[in-house]
């Protein structure tokens, strides 16, 4: 189901959150204050509006009131942070999300009626803890440079089939690099390996390709 979007601070964080949701065909609008950040982004989303985050008639004027969630991103600048948040909750916002910068401003949106705080840089080092003490692959590993790697489940159109036949590097530009077989990973791939049903394919390319995929990529900060 489609839901209405607004990412305010169009850092990191902030950018990939919104590709990452007009990817999953969200509606998706953007405010910054960088007219640079605005030019890079704004045919990758609904809308993007050049203004100030903590400017209630600016927030009004790009239809905020009329979304379902809106994901506070900036925290280079961390009043206009705060002063976002504030405005959201109070004009009603169904769901304000809160990148903080730390513990103390976590603490301080919590007061605000935050809905979800997120600490990007200690979720990340959680999650990075979990998935090297665990057995099972990695969902998806951001590599910078636009290059990535996506743990997915073999597509139906990709079963029964061998490496050589996929040729999804000539084809796509992309390479299954390991296979994951009940408990095993298979990592010495040639052209004859065969795909089965419940294989969990270890993928490396750039984003763009991986989309050509249709693969799902997206990356839960």
């Amino acid at each position: 189901m489609k839901k209405r979007y607004v990412v305010l601070g169009l850092g990191r964080f902030g950018s990939k959150v919104a590709r990452e949701l007009f990817y999953k065909k969200q509606e998706v609008k953007v405010i910054d204050r960088d007219e640079d950040r605005i030019q890079q982004i704004k045919d990758e989303v609904t809308k993007a509006y050049l203004g100030d985050i903590a400017d209630e008639q600016m927030l009004m004027d790009a239809g905020i009131a009329d979304c379902d969630v809106v994901i506070v991103a900036e925290t280079s600048n961390v009043e206009a942070n705060i002063v976002a948040t504030q405005i959201c909750k109070n004009i009603g916002i169904k769901k304000v999300i809160c990148k903080a910068k730390n513990t103390l401003h976590g603490n301080i949106l919590k007061k605000l009626g935050a809905d979800q705080i997120i600490f990007p840089e200690q979720d990340t080092a959680i999650k990075l803890v979990s998935k090297l003490t665990s057995e099972g692959i990695l969902d998806y590993i951001d590599l910078g440079g636009e290059l990535s790697i996506v743990g997915i489940t073999a597509p139906d159109n990709m079963v029964n089939k061998t490496i050589g036949e996929l040729e999804l590097r000539k084809r796509f530009n992309v390479t299954i690099i390991g296979i994951k077989r009940t408990d095993d990973i298979i990592f010495n791939l040639v052209a004859d390996t065969r795909i089965i049903s419940g294989d969990a394919l270890i993928v490396f390319g750039e984003v763009e390709s991986l989309k050509k995929l249709h693969l799902d990529i997206t990356h839960k900060t």
